[in-house]
């Protein structure tokens, strides 16, 4: 499943972070790591979970599996992998699931103005990141325009009629891509299932996205770093304390295309309007919220749209979003308003922030 490859070391910035003080107490935790949606997650729960880790792990690839059976384009056999390739404009009976994680995507679309776009599963496959194979050189302005014709908020429709829940292409060759939201549901539904078994302290990493409750094993606010762009060994950039809410970062550094014939590089970061990869500054955009579905549904978005029209958004709407971008050959962060509670708590702060106006 091509899950956005951003921030990467997330779970294990998390982890290294979580325990900073010498003389605390060291609580009991139970941590649970894996492989899921083509990357890898890691969860904590402090005081324990029942039956120990294996039963930790046990159920949180429980919760993957239903997401991954649900949204993944790489297997043929997942609902959303089966939509896609039903070559028809008929109504399309899809479940109740799938259908709410695509109406919950569309809604944070349209608070972007559609930078996020679920229907750009044809530009994505067309640009190589897709299930397709990669290109061996850029695509032409014709093949560009064919796939754009098939993308945007008019592409297809979700509707309920008689209890049921359907989809319904504009045009038969209408691809819907999710990737983009898959690590903030994982991290949602392992959240989701700690709280269901009454634990009050966790964190649940899958890959770039994050959600948190109470503290972490030395009684502690949980810390996780924000990746540095510019430094391939995944050094922390920033820390910051989400304060029980979820976090997710992504990022145009990880996964690209490189053209043979050129030479250029080409962010996996897909501007819906234009059907090319992005070509600004911006390197990552970290978003905290009440759920990573949210932050998930909206850092990609606000990647494509760049750090300067992300802000004034931000700032606008009271989002809470931390961008770096690459000036004169360093990285150079900014964030928003709201993003600065997260910052106060998390102790050193990188002298190059600066919050935007």
């Amino acid at each position: 499943m091509n899950i956005k490859m951003t921030a990467c070391a997330a779970a294990l910035c998390a982890l290294a972070l979580s325990g900073c003080g010498k003389d605390a107490p060291q609580q009991e935790a139970t941590r649970a790591t894996g492989k899921t949606m083509g990357t890898f997650y890691s969860v904590q729960a402090v005081g324990g979970y029942k039956d120990g880790s294996q039963s930790l792990q046990r159920d949180c690839d429980a919760q993957f599996k239903k997401i991954t059976d649900a949204i993944s384009t790489f297997d043929k056999n997942a609902e959303l992998a089966r939509i896609d390739a039903d070559a028809t404009t008929d109504p399309i009976e899809i479940s109740p699931y799938l259908a709410g994680i695509i109406r919950g995507c569309l809604k944070q679309s349209e608070r972007i103005g559609y930078a996020m776009d679920v229907s750009v599963g044809p530009l994505v496959n067309l640009w190589g990141f897709g299930p397709d194979k990669r290109p061996s050189s850029i695509p032409s302005g014709e093949e560009i325009a064919r796939a754009r014709a098939l993308t945007g908020p008019g592409s297809f429709r979700i509707f309920e009629k008689d209890g049921r829940e359907y989809l319904q292409k504009r045009d038969a060759a209408v691809r819907i891509d999710l990737s983009t939201v898959g690590e903030g549901l994982g991290a949602d539904a392992a959240a989701d299932m700690l709280d269901k078994e009454g634990v009050k302290d966790y964190l649940a990493s899958v890959a770039g996205a994050s959600r948190s409750k109470g503290r972490n094993p030395r009684g502690e606010d949980w810390r996780i770093g924000i990746e540095d762009p510019s430094n391939p060994d995944h050094n922390v950039f920033q820390a910051v304390c989400p304060l029980g809410m979820a976090m997710s970062t992504a990022g145009s550094y990880r996964n690209y295309f490189k053209d043979q014939q050129s030479g250029r590089i080409f962010s996996h970061a897909i501007d819906p309007k234009t059907g090319a990869p992005v070509s600004h500054s911006t390197m990552s955009v970290t978003v905290i919220a009440k759920t990573a579905f949210e932050t998930d549904a909206l850092d990609t978005g606000l990647l494509v749209l760049g750090a300067d029209e992300a802000l004034r958004l931000a700032n606008r709407e009271g989002m809470a979003i931390f961008t770096i971008e690459m000036k004169d050959g360093k990285p150079f962060a900014r964030y928003s308003k709201a993003f600065a509670p997260y910052l106060k708590c998390a102790g050193k702060v990188n002298a190059t922030l600066e919050e935007a106006q």
